[in-house]
C-alpha cells in the first residue's frame, strides 16, 4: 500500500511539473492560431486561386475554347465502320448478294426457283469515309462564330477575376476600417478615463457635484461599450474577409498594408471612353454579337447546295465479320434541298432575331456602363470633398478638445462642457476614418467600372 502511494505521489509531481512546463500548449485552441501576415497583393492571390465562382467560369471559358475546334473538325472527312447483318428471300438480293460474297454458281441458280430462292444470311462489312467539299459556307461561318465565342468566354473570365480582386481589395480596406476605428476607440476610452480621474478628483475635493462625476462616468461606460461594438466588427470583417478570399474561418491574418489619403484626380470623359474600350464584359457581349450575325449566315447555308465525295470499302460473307466478298465505290454527291417543311426559313429568323436581340443589349450595355462610370466617378468625387472636410473638422475638434481639458485642469470649464467636447472628438475622428475609407473603396469602384482593377 505504501509503495502505490508512493508511485501515485511521484505522478502528479511529474504531472504537475508538465504542466508547469509547457502551459502555453493547453490554454486551449486560441494560443494554437498562427497569425500570418498577409497583404493586399498575397489576398488576391489566394482569392484568385480559392473561388468557386472564377473555377465556375474558368469551365465555362474552356467549354467555348472547344467551339472553334468543333467547327474546324467538319472540314476533316468523316469516317464511319458499319456492320449490317441480314437475312432475306428476295429475289433480286439473294442474287446480289451471292454475287458480292464471290460464290455465285450457275448451276444453283438453273437447280433452283429464282422467283422463290432459298433465304441467304449476309454479313455486311462496310467502310466508309465522307469529305465534305461544299456546305455553302456553313463550315466557315461555323469556325469565325465558334472564335468569337471563344474569345467572349475568355473576356468573361477576365471580368470574373476582376470582380473577384475587388471583393477583395474591398473586403481589405474594410478589415483595416475596422481595425482603425478599434483603435481609436482605445485612445477616446485612455482619454475619457483620464477626464474621469480629473472629475473624480475634483470631486473629492468638493469641487464639483457627485451629478457632474456621475455624468462622466456613464459617458465612460457608453464610450466602452462603443469599443466593445468596435471589437466585434473587426471579428465580423476578418470572418467576411476569409470567407471572401475561400480560407478557413480559423485562419488569423495580420493586416499588414496601410493607406493613406493621396488626392487623385481623374478626367470623366476619358474614363468614359477607356471603359467602352477597357471592360470585359463589354467586349464579351460584343463578340456574341459577331457571333449571332454569322450564325445568320450558318442557317442561310441551308439554301445552298451541298457537295460530298464519299468512298467505300464493303465486304460480304455469309460469316459474322468475314471478308469474303470485297468491293468499293466512290461517289460525288451533290444534295440540295428543295423544301422542308420552312425549318430552314424559320432558323434564319430565328438566327436574325437573336442578332437584334444581342445587338440592343449590347446598346443597353453601353448607356449601362456610362451610368455606373458616372456614378462612381461621382461617388468619388463626393468621399474627396467629404474626407477634406472631415480633415478639418477632426482638426478643430481636437484642438477644441485640447482647449477645454486645458481649461478643465484650470477649473474654469463645466464637466458637461469638457464631455461636449469628448463626443465633438469621437464624432469627427470617425465621420474622418470612414471618409478616408470611403474614399479608398469610391476609388477602387471607379477602376472597376471602368475595368482597369489589377
Amino acid at each position: 500500500m505504501k509503495s502505490f502511494i508512493k508511485v501515485a505521489v511521484v505522478i502528479t509531481i511529474a504531472l504537475n511539473a508538465f504542466f508547469t512546463a509547457f502551459p502555453q500548449q493547453l490554454t486551449g485552441k486560441e494560443q494554437l492560431k498562427a497569425v500570418e501576415k498577409i497583404t493586399v497583393d498575397k489576398a488576391i492571390e489566394i482569392a484568385l486561386k480559392n473561388s468557386p465562382y472564377l473555377k465556375a467560369v474558368e469551365h465555362e471559358k474552356n467549354a467555348a475554347q472547344t467551339l472553334e475546334k468543333e467547327a474546324k473538325s467538319y472540314r476533316l472527312p468523316q469516317v464511319n465502320f458499319n456492320e449490317i447483318l441480314m437475312r432475306t428471300n428476295n429475289p433480286m438480293e439473294t442474287f446480289a448478294l451471292s454475287l458480292s460474297q464471290e460464290n455465285f454458281s450457275l448451276m444453283d441458280l438453273m437447280v433452283s426457283d429464282p422467283n422463290h430462292p432459298s433465304p441467304l444470311n449476309d454479313s455486311i462489312m462496310q467502310l466508309q469515309v465522307v469529305q465534305p467539299l461544299y456546305m455553302g459556307g456553313k463550315i466557315s461561318h461555323g469556325i469565325k462564330a465558334g472564335k468569337k465565342m471563344a474569345e467572349a468566354g475568355l473576356k468573361k473570365y477576365e471580368r470574373a477575376k476582376q470582380e473577384v480582386i475587388f471583393n477583395t481589395k474591398t473586403a481589405y480596406l474594410n478589415v483595416l476600417l475596422a481595425k482603425k476605428y478599434v483603435e481609436l476607440m482605445d485612445n477616446v476610452v485612455k482619454t475619457v478615463k483620464a477626464h474621469v480621474d480629473m472629475a473624480k478628483a475634483y470631486f473629492d475635493t468638493g469641487f464639483i457635484m457627485e451629478a457632474d462625476l456621475l455624468q462622466a462616468q456613464v459617458f465612460l461606460g457608453d464610450v466602452k461599450q462603443k469599443k466593445i461594438a468596435a471589437e466585434n466588427n473587426l471579428k465580423l470583417a476578418k470572418a467576411y474577409f476569409n470567407n471572401v478570399i475561400g480560407v478557413n474561418q480559423d485562419r488569423n491574418f495580420e493586416f499588414v498594408n496601410e493607406f493613406n489619403f493621396e488626392e487623385k484626380d481623374y478626367n470623366l470623359n476619358k474614363l468614359l471612353k477607356e471603359a467602352i474600350e477597357n471592360r470585359p464584359d463589354y467586349k464579351e457581349l460584343s463578340l456574341k454579337v459577331e457571333a449571332a450575325k454569322h450564325n445568320i449566315s450558318i442557317e442561310k447555308s441551308e439554301y445552298k447546295p451541298k457537295l460530298f465525295l464519299i468512298g467505300e470499302l464493303n465486304y460480304h460473307d455469309k460469316q459474322f465479320l468475314g471478308t469474303e466478298g470485297d468491293s468499293f465505290k466512290i461517289m460525288a454527291v451533290a444534295k440540295f434541298n428543295i423544301f422542308n417543311g420552312f425549318k430552314t426559313k424559320n432558323r434564319v429568323l430565328r438566327a436574325k432575331e437573336q442578332y437584334k436581340s444581342y445587338s440592343k443589349y449590347l446598346k443597353q450595355m453601353e448607356e449601362g456602363i456610362y451610368l455606373q462610370v458616372k456614378q462612381a466617378y461621382f461617388k468619388f468625387i463626393e468621399a474627396k470633398k467629404r474626407y477634406k472636410v472631415a480633415e478639418l473638422a477632426e482638426k478643430q475638434a481636437k484642438e477644441n478638445l485640447k482647449l477645454r481639458e486645458e481649461r478643465y485642469k484650470k477649473g474654469v470649464e463645466k464637466t458637461t462642457d469638457l464631455l461636449d467636447a469628448d463626443t465633438q472628438y469621437i464624432q469627427a475622428s470617425t465621420q474622418k476614418l470612414h471618409a478616408l475609407f470611403d474614399y479608398l473603396k469610391a476609388e477602387e469602384n471607379l477602376k472597376f467600372m471602368v475595368g482597369k482593377i489589377k
